[in-house]
């Protein structure tokens, strides 16, 4: 139980401006202020599993569609038609596994790229050269193939969604329930079978309905 001394410090430790909305959801008062803190860090807990599931689901996925028609070593190769920017991705991406002393191969480059790399190929630069040919029989609803642009939307609501909660910031005003089943939906699109298999084991539901 914290105590007005350890709230105190909690301040100074936080910050105020980080405390800010918090204050402003609790009527400025700290003790109220704080114990949202404490919610919504909770909340942010439990969506990783979830947000983490979507991830390497999305990522794999796309790698193996992009090694089935470039070949293994597709982030190496010019066949892929990538723009300067995701190239620029690529090889730092590289660079920074070589500095590591870690393998580059299609396994550590797969998981060494971020989330948003990931939806970038998702995105309108990439709607004609590789949505049509690589991507598009990824993704479906309702036994139908969706639209690059309803994926990308979904995608990188989710990725901004991901980047608050890796960087701490408020998401209990975010219609978290909501945003829990958007991540189950989209990861259907790709997967029910693991769509389902985050959804069992998801604690999201769980703290939401904890007071």
């Amino acid at each position: 139980m914290r105590t007005p001394a350890i709230d105190a410090a909690l301040v100074r430790a936080l910050s105020t401006p980080r405390l800010g909305r918090y204050l402003a959801d609790s009527g400025g008062i700290l003790d109220a202020a704080l114990s949202l803190y404490e919610r919504n860090a909770r909340i942010s807990e439990a969506f990783h599993r979830p947000l983490q599931g979507l991830e390497v689901c999305l990522r794999n996925h796309l790698n193996d569609r992009l090694a089935a028609r470039y070949g293994t070593h597709w982030y190496r190769t010019t066949a892929a038609p990538l723009t300067p920017a995701t190239i620029e991705k690529l090889d730092k991406a590289m660079n920074d596994l070589q500095r590591s002393r870690l393998p580059i191969n299609q396994g550590s480059v797969v998981a060494e790229l971020n989330f948003g790399f990931w939806v970038t190929l998702l995105s309108r630069p990439y709607a004609r050269s590789l949505w049509p040919p690589t991507f598009s029989g990824i993704f479906h609803e309702g036994g139908r193939r969706m639209s690059w642009q309803t994926v990308h939307r979904r995608m990188n609501e989710l990725r901004d969604f991901r980047n608050r909660v890796a960087h701490h910031e408020p998401i209990y005003h975010l219609n978290p329930a909501q945003v829990h089943a958007d991540i189950i939906q989209a990861t259907a699109w790709i997967c029910p079978d693991t769509a389902a298999w985050i959804l069992e084991h998801s604690q999201v539901p769980r703290v939401l309905a904890t007071p």
